[in-house]
């Protein structure tokens, strides 16, 4: 089974746990409902931004959807004496367009940061499409490669190995790879927080 479907199973099995039709969750996270439904069958991988809003509408955390962790438990603030090494080339992988995400420790359940190491693909403004935005914030630092940086507030700048940003993730923003080689960045986000009703 690839990834793509593993992460449509938990979709779907999370939409139904809680009793939503593909509509409701729609309306709720702002993804259409065809694009939530070639996700839970597995012909189309979301990406980070679409990930952020199905968690939201869901109010999941990115660890549920992406792992599948146990949502029954709440997150604690007291140490919890976790550990989980990630291996080279270990992670879960989300393809898309723009970059390949591959989701470090995903076995890691309820944490407060979400780990990334992505291979950016595009190299311009045009092909990359819409700028992203979603809760939280991140933090960037470029392992590889040339990145350049958009943001909705700020002039674009230009990075290289060694570089990094931090950033409000709710701007929205994107990462282009300007160099000879394709660029890979270790992306460090904050799980957005809950909304209370």
């Amino acid at each position: 089974m690839s990834y793509k479907s593993e992460v449509g199973q938990r979709l779907r099995v999370l939409r139904k746990s809680e009793q939503m039709t593909l509509a409701e969750l729609a309306k709720r996270s702002q993804v259409s409902v065809s694009t939530i439904s070639k996700i839970e069958n597995g012909a189309l991988s979301p990406t980070l931004d679409v990930i952020l809003k199905l968690c939201d509408g869901l109010s999941v955390s990115i660890s549920d959807l992406v792992s599948g962790s146990d949502t029954s438990k709440p997150r604690s603030s007291a140490p919890n004496s976790r550990f989980a090494p990630s291996y080279k080339g270990e992670g879960a992988l989300i393809s898309t367009p723009n970059y390949d995400y591959y989701y470090l420790c995903p076995d890691v359940k309820n944490k407060f940061i979400v780990p990334i190491l992505a291979r950016l693909k595009a190299r311009d403004l045009k092909t990359f499409g819409e700028l992203f935005r979603h809760g939280g914030e991140e933090f960037l630092y470029v392992l590889d490669g040339q990145v350049e940086v958009h943001s909705e507030h700020y002039a674009p700048i230009t990075l290289s190995k060694g570089d990094s940003v931090y950033l409000d993730s709710q701007m929205a923003h994107g990462y282009l790879s300007t160099g000879e080689a394709q660029a890979e960045v270790l992306c460090i986000c904050t799980e957005p927080q809950a909304q209370t009703v």
